[in-house]
């Protein structure tokens, strides 16, 4: 199971987060995100440890946690594709159950379709 932790202290090193973590159980892997110009931690990173369980009660008992005059945030970590999907536009929702639309002078919902006008788009004449 992947467990996200932020709120690191900068100086924190993957080696020092492991062994945070291994009293809970085994640790698959620990990566600490770093900044690519600067070449130093952003404050986050991940723990992946072998079972669910073990995890769980690490994120349980880590949680609020004080290193350094900082308390880590613990929790576990979402990946991309299990993210909600991104909101539709404006001018593809439905409109909710009691929202009204704001039409002007009595038009219909929906806007009325141009006609369309050859020759008219990029200095092109007929």
């Amino acid at each position: 199971m992947d467990i996200h932790v932020s709120n690191l202290p900068f100086k924190l090193t993957e080696q020092e987060l492991s062994s945070l973590f291994e009293p809970y159980g085994k640790v698959e892997a620990v990566n600490i995100i770093l900044d690519h110009k600067l070449r130093q931690s952003k404050g986050y990173g991940f723990v992946k440890m072998y079972k669910d369980s073990e995890a769980k009660e690490a994120i349980k008992a880590l949680n609020g946690f004080v290193i350094e005059d900082r308390p880590l945030k613990v929790s576990e970590s979402v990946k991309e594709e299990e993210k909600k999907k991104p909101a539709l536009p404006y001018w593809k929702r439905t409109p909710k159950k009691g929202q009204k639309i704001v039409t002007f002078d009595g038009e219909s919902q929906a806007p009325k379709e141009r006609k369309k006008r050859r020759g008219h788009g990029r200095g092109t004449t007929y």
